[in-house]
């Protein structure tokens, strides 16, 4: 083994991070904010978003729930899944221009302001005033009863479930316990991942950027596909929408080395798996249409964002990005709005095997688009998450 082999894919992955912030930058520099982008409602619909506690997934939940869709965030961790729900609904509240106030209020006039505050539960924009001139007892009136109300509806719309991507039991569970709910599944956003961590397995004995950042998401996305084929219609595909990155421009798949055992680079391996989630997105959405699904899967690029991922990098870089990121890295909400434009936008309806970009469509790494190697990788990829190969009947 060359003692370059681990340099070359990590000048690869931080040349290809440079690219596209000084894209991001000229384009910053060059156009003024454009106005956000207006979608459809989406009321009665479903979406599972992996990741979705925090970062680019959070406000992609927060974007899809606030359309009227029942989010569901799929993550390892249930205290930063449970707080991610709290805080949509608190922001949804405030966004809807509910407001909590400390307030001086004598105790014989709570059964009278229940009472009023209950005649008027369903106006978005209510608020109380309070005449604090006869207050004996000071308390915090948070129109607790109205409130509620609200909060009871917006426990509908927001949940999260366990589930760990680098766990193929735990992943199984987690369709098992969303099969239980017996609901429809219009929208499937593949977002979760690390990135650059040091070399380790899964619990499956995977390399953990091919085994939670792509074989995860393969055996969730096949797994859910009945569900997601039984939603969608002629008029409304169902969606499902996998978050790559910039670096499978510069990644390799090695057939003969998924787990990248003969020689280990954490940026090889990332880029790797980034490389596998368009292989994989352009081979499902081929056999989706061979199969005259009403399902589409795309493939995004958020860009360079300014989230948790970096804490594996050098501290060199993570001193650049601290200094820099104002400026040249997207905030988690502008990472978040390509991931939402194909979860929802009209102007992809029925539109399948895309990449993209600023939500627009663009081409990937030429690799991505060689058919033996997609069919070869998900052959393999069946094998090893333990399922059939319904590939091997379509053409």
């Amino acid at each position: 083994m060359s003692l370059l082999s681990p340099l070359v894919p990590l000048l690869s992955v931080y040349y290809a991070g440079l690219a596209v912030i000084l894209h991001q930058l000229r384009r910053r520099l060059r156009s003024r904010c454009p106005p956000a982008p207006v979608f459809p409602t989406q009321n009665g619909k479903v979406a599972i978003v992996t990741g979705g506690a925090k970062g680019i997934g959070y406000h992609t939940v927060k974007h899809l729930a606030r359309l009227g869709m029942h989010v569901i965030i799929a993550g390892n961790s249930e205290r930063e899944g449970q707080e991610a729900v709290r805080k949509i609904k608190e922001e949804t509240l405030t966004g809807k221009g509910i407001v909590v106030r400390e307030m001086m209020q004598p105790e014989r006039e709570r059964e009278r302001l229940h009472t009023y505050c209950s005649q008027r539960m369903m106006m978005s924009d209510f608020f109380l005033r309070i005449n604090r001139r006869t207050s004996k007892a000071k308390w915090t009136f948070c129109l607790k009863f109205y409130l509620d109300s609200v909060l009871h509806e917006a426990a509908v719309s927001v949940e999260f479930l366990y589930c760990d991507l680098a766990s193929m039991k735990s992943i199984r569970q987690f369709v098992q316990q969303f099969r239980a709910k017996n609901c429809p599944l219009h929208v499937l956003v593949n977002n979760a991942g690390v990135m650059l961590v040091p070399e380790r397995q899964t619990e499956d004995g995977f390399e953990v950027h091919f085994g939670l950042n792509y074989l995860g998401h393969f055996l969730l996305t096949n797994l859910l596909l009945d569900t997601l084929k039984q939603s969608g219609t002629h008029s409304h595909s169902a969606r499902i929408v996998t978050v790559s990155s910039a670096t499978h421009y510069v990644g390799k798949l090695h057939l003969d080395d998924l787990q990248s055992r003969c020689s280990y680079s954490p940026h090889g391996a990332y880029a790797q798996s980034k490389l596998a989630l368009v292989l994989f997105t352009y081979r499902l959405q081929h056999l989706l249409t061979a199969n005259g699904s009403h399902v589409t899967a795309n493939v995004v690029d958020p860009g360079v964002v300014n989230t948790e991922l970096y804490k594996h990098v050098f501290w060199v870089v993570k001193v650049f990005k601290w200094m820099t990121a104002w400026l040249l890295f997207k905030t988690p909400e502008e990472g978040a709005s390509t991931t939402i434009y194909a979860a929802v936008s009209p102007e992809i309806e029925g539109a399948g095997g895309c990449y993209l970009y600023n939500e627009e469509r663009t081409k990937s790494a030429d690799v991505a688009y060689d058919e033996e190697l997609q069919r070869r990788l998900w052959t393999e990829s069946c094998k090893m998450v333990g399922i059939s190969d319904e590939s091997s009947r379509a053409p």
